[in-house]
């Protein structure tokens, strides 16, 4: 091949690269501390990560208002029994880029929240929508991944890992299954 060729090609890529870096940072390591970072809620007003934690722990979900799969999760999250775990949807997209993730016009059963900047889905490593990250008591990662084994259709879900987690945080248990593939839109981070 031509040295010119070679050396055009490898510029192209280089620009490539830099106009549109990657965004994949290292998921956070099960039995990691769940960082205090500041949110907003959708309705308005400021909290914390650590505020939004139950006394047995809580379930933060990255969630997207412009995304299919979330769609399809909705009725399956606000389905998962609450009263233990409390479950904290977070949206980290670029809402003055992508406008629909902007939007709070949609209302949910559980608490929702901005993670304005993506502090929170980096310091975590989230990457998709959905994408799972359980906490226990001891604000310490127990569980991340996917909310089951059927993004597409609840009708056939065989393995329920985020109501498994959920249940056996509840009742005091160790997490069998600590970390599974999420599936989903990628984040818009900022």
């Amino acid at each position: 091949m031509n040295y010119r060729v070679i050396r055009r090609l490898y510029l192209s890529v280089l620009l490539v690269l830099c106009l549109f870096p990657s965004t994949v940072i290292a998921q956070m390591a099960i039995g990691g501390d769940l960082p205090d970072m500041p949110l907003e809620s959708i309705n308005g007003g400021g909290t914390s990560a650590h505020a939004l934690m139950g006394n047995q722990g809580g379930v933060f979900v990255f969630w997207s208002n412009d995304c299919n799969w979330t769609s399809q999760y909705q009725s399956r999250i606000e389905s998962l029994d609450r009263a233990r775990v409390p479950v904290i949807l977070v949206n980290s997209n670029d809402g003055t880029v992508f406008p629909k993730e902007a939007d709070s016009g949609k209302r949910y059963s559980v608490a929702y929240v901005r993670d304005r900047g993506g502090r929170l889905a980096r310091a975590l490593g989230a990457e998709r929508t959905p994408h799972v990250f359980v906490f226990d008591s001891r604000k310490q990662l127990v569980y991340a991944g996917g909310i089951d084994d059927s993004p597409a259709d609840a009708q056939i879900v065989q393995s329920h890992w985020l109501r498994d987690v959920m249940s056996q945080l509840s009742s005091g248990q160790s997490v069998s299954v600590p970390s599974t593939k999420s599936f989903g839109c990628r984040i818009k981070l900022p």
